[in-house]
């Protein structure tokens, strides 16, 4: 006899496990299933976990900023102990360099309009207050093999947008962990080491009705919820849903690095989060007083898609390592570029134009939160929100696509369209096409 839920969530990250909380808080029985084996163990533990505010549209900025608010009152949001602790904002504050004047004017519109606390800085105002960074512009990313990487800089960098809020999230691993146990709490129920072999449908294929694992077991639910991360157009396609929806994912390799601050600087404590498109980079303090880089994919360097996420490189590479670094050493003048490599290889779950789907399919039953990797871990808990209302909603019976449900930020009262995230919505031509959204 197949076990019975009220949903199945395919994914335990940061939003599988976050979709388990929102769910049973509104008194639903879950099961998570998951291939790794704990919460988290996936692509949320390879993420920067940054939390921003500059996006290019208005919903993408206010998203954020109610995301921000739930990392900042985490621990009274998980509600419940963790022997382990809790994961815990580090405000550090962040910035985005001017660079593309277009950007920052649309940044900084949006952000207005969102009601985001911002400052605009001079280049006097960085040299006072983030000393250790050069305010050199090189007129656009560059591989190392191209002479330009070794020119003269062309001009200087005349300031950047300040979010005072910005930072990042201690550990990642840790807050997927946070959001599992109070999904356990409220009587979730997760499967590790498992992993989901077909989408069960109903005869007519209108509707959801369950999953089947790798062994054989069948799990009934009328509601099946795709939060599989880089696997998760591979669940669609099981879902028969290839073809579908306007906006498409793919898994994308990706690498970060981390490196030990200079010799007298304190990063740890006196460094920010900074985003620099003119060396296609985005850098933060990390724990141990050193720096974690990360790329913003220019177009100069190779895009790494994966077709078979069974022989992705975990691996950082001599090649990938050897650009960021020493893109970050232009940046940071006494930075040099060290020897020994440190850092972390994962697939994102990369969408058409970089924004998460939220929403529903046309698969009745079948939900997903897909495209979310890199840049969304911010809003993991708003996003799981979302979800859960967005699920219990068209359960009982709305029509999301033709009337799609708004829902009302829990703690800066923003009215949240779900339309703007959903599978069938135009492509943002404002993108910058990288994980800074």
């Amino acid at each position: 006899m197949a076990e019975t839920y009220d949903a199945v969530i395919i994914g335990a990250g940061v939003f599988g496990s976050g979709i388990a909380h929102e769910l049973t808080s509104r008194g639903w029985k879950t099961c998570n299933v998951d291939m790794f084996g704990a919460a988290g163990h996936g692509s949320t533990s390879s993420s920067g976990a940054i939390i921003r505010f500059n996006y290019s549209t208005v919903p993408g900025v206010e998203i954020a900023w109610e995301g921000n608010h739930y990392w900042e009152d985490f621990e009274d949001y998980i509600g419940v102990p963790d022997e382990l602790g809790y994961a815990r904002k580090i405000t550090t504050g962040g910035l985005f360099l001017r660079t593309h004047d277009d950007l920052h004017k649309l940044y900084v519109k949006c952000m207005g309009a969102a009601g985001v606390p911002y400052e605009e800085w001079t280049a006097a105002d960085l040299a006072e207050r983030l000393p250790s960074i050069g305010l050199d512009l090189y007129g656009g990313p560059c591989g190392i093999d191209d002479d330009r990487f070794w020119a003269e800089p062309t001009g200087s960098i005349p300031g950047a947008l300040y979010q005072p809020a910005a930072g990042h999230i201690s550990d990642p691993q840790l807050a997927a962990h946070n959001l599992h146990t109070a999904a356990k709490a409220k009587g979730g129920e997760f499967r590790f080491n498992t992993t989901v072999n077909e989408i069960l449908t109903t005869d007519d294929a209108s509707a959801v009705r369950g999953v089947k694992l790798d062994d054989g077991t069948e799990i009934h639910s009328p509601v099946v919820v795709n939060v599989g991360g880089p696997f998760s157009a591979t669940l669609n396609s099981m879902a028969g849903l290839s073809g579908t929806e306007a906006i498409t994912t793919k898994p994308m390799r990706h690498e970060v690095h981390v490196a030990a601050a200079p010799e007298g600087v304190d990063y740890e404590n006196d460094g920010m989060m900074v985003a620099d498109l003119d060396q296609g980079m985005y850098f933060r303090p990390e724990a141990g007083n050193q720096i974690f880089i990360g790329s913003t994919d220019p177009d100069c360097d190779p895009v790494e898609w994966v077709d078979d996420l069974s022989t992705l490189n975990r691996e950082i590479t001599e090649e990938r390592w050897n650009i960021q670094t020493m893109r970050l050493a232009k940046r940071i003048p006494t930075f040099g570029v060290p020897h020994q490599k440190k850092g972390l290889a994962d697939a994102y779950d990369v969408s058409s134009d970089w924004g998460p789907i939220y929403d529903r399919t046309d698969l009745d039953g079948f939900f997903a939160a897909r495209g979310t990797s890199g840049n969304q871990f911010k809003n993991a808990c708003v996003g799981s929100h979302l979800m859960a209302e967005l699920i219990n909603a068209v359960t009982n019976g709305l029509d999301h696509d033709n009337d799609p449900l708004v829902v009302t930020g829990r703690y800066t009262g923003a009215k949240l369209n779900m339309a703007d995230f959903s599978r069938n919505r135009t492509i943002n031509p404002d993108s910058t096409g990288t994980v800074l959204g």
